[in-house]
C-alpha cells in the first residue's frame, strides 16, 4: 500500500514535515539548555583568555542602559496617556484613573513592553556582535587593541577570542541587570505621564489618583514585576546570544539580519506565552492562589 507514490505523497509527505519541524524544535531548544549550561560553567571556571566577568557585564549593561531608557520611554508616553484615556471614552469611571494607569502597568503593561522592546534591542546588537564582526576583542577593557606586533611564527590578529559561552554569559548577566530597570522605568514614565493627562484632560486629582493606584497594588504585582523583568531579559538574550553564536566563526554580515530577525521573533514568542501563563497562574487560578478576577464556579 505504501508504494502507492500518490498514497505516500498525500499521507506520508506531510508527516515528514511535521516530523522534520518536531525533530528542529526539540534540538533548538536543546541547543539553548545547553547555551545555559555553558554560560553558566564559564562563570566560575572559564577556559582560555576571558577578560573580567564583572567589567564586561557593566559595559554591555551600560549599553544596553544608554539604548533602552529612551526607547522604552517613548513607548509608556503612549501607554500611559492611553490608559489614562480609557475613562474619557468610557471605559471605566474617573476616579479609577489611578488604579487603571498604575496597575495595569506594573501587573502586565510594563513588563511585558520593555521585555519586547528589549527583545527587539538585544537582538540587533548582540547578534551583530557575535556574526558579523570578529570576536577577537569582544568585551576587552576599551582600550584593548590586536597585537600589532605578534610573536615570531604567529601571524598578526591571531589573539584568541573569549570563548562562545562566555561571551553570552557577559550578554545574559547583562539583560537580567537591565530587564527589570527598564520594566520599572516603563513604570516610573507610563504612570507620570498617565497622571497629568488625567489631571488636566479629566480632572482628577493628585490625591485621588495616587490613592486609587496604592489601593489596588498587591504584593504579587510587585513580586510578578521582578521576575517578569527577569524572565523576559533572560529570553531576549538567551534566543540572541544562540543567533549569533550558532554561525560560523568567522564574520558572516550576510547572515545577521535574518539571524536577528528569528531571535526577536522566538524571544518576543516567548515572551507572550511566559505573560499568558503568569496571569492564568497568579491571577486566574482559583482561590488556592487568592483572590481573582472572577468568582470560582459553583459546585
Amino acid at each position: 500500500m505504501w508504494n502507492n507514490p500518490i498514497l505516500s505523497l498525500v499521507v506520508l509527505a506531510p508527516l515528514a514535515r511535521i516530523g522534520r519541524g518536531a525533530l528542529v524544535g526539540i534540538t533548538y531548544l536543546g541547543a539553548l539548555g545547553t547555551l545555559v549550561g555553558s554560560a553558566t560553567r564559564s562563570v566560575f571556571r572559564p577556559s582560555g583568555q576571558c577578560p573580567a566577568f564583572v567589567p564586561a557585564t557593566t559595559r554591555q549593561a551600560a549599553t544596553l542602559l544608554a539604548m533602552g531608557l529612551p526607547l522604552v520611554g517613548l513607548v509608556h508616553v503612549g501607554l500611559g496617556s492611553f490608559l489614562s484615556m480609557q475613562a474619557y471614552f468610557g471605559g471605566t469611571f474617573v476616579d479609577g484613573t489611578g488604579a487603571v494607569v498604575g496597575v495595569g502597568l506594573i501587573r502586565n503593561a510594563a513588563p511585558l513592553m520593555a521585555g519586547l522592546t528589549l527583545a527587539v534591542l538585544i537582538a540587533a546588537r548582540t547578534v551583530w556582535e557575535l556574526r558579523g564582526r570578529p570576536r577577537s576583542g569582544l568585551d576587552a577593557e576599551p582600550g584593548w587593541a590586536v597585537d600589532r606586533d605578534p610573536a615570531p611564527g604567529r601571524p598578526a590578529g591571531a589573539d584568541p577570542a573569549p570563548e562562545p559561552a562566555r561571551l553570552a554569559a557577559v550578554r545574559i548577566a547583562a539583560a537580567l541587570v537591565v530587564g527589570p530597570v527598564l520594566a520599572l522605568w516603563g513604570i516610573l514614565v507610563g504612570t507620570v505621564v498617565g497622571w497629568q493627562v488625567g489631571k488636566m484632560m479629566l480632572g482628577v486629582s493628585t490625591h485621588a489618583f495616587f490613592f486609587m493606584l496604592t489601593e489596588m497594588i498587591w504584593l504579587r504585582d510587585v513580586v510578578g514585576l521582578v521576575i517578569k523583568g527577569l524572565a523576559f531579559a533572560l529570553f531576549a538574550a538567551l534566543f540572541a546570544c544562540h543567533e549569533g553564536l550558532r554561525g560560523s566563526a568567522h564574520p558572516d554580515p550576510d547572515s545577521v539580519p535574518s539571524a536577528a530577525c528569528r531571535a526577536a521573533s522566538l524571544a518576543s514568542v516567548a515572551i507572550l506565552v511566559f505573560n499568558s501563563g503568569w496571569f492564568l497562574l497568579v491571577y486566574h487560578a482559583g482561590p488556592a492562589f487568592g483572590p481573582t478576577l472572577l468568582a470560582p464556579p459553583a459546585p
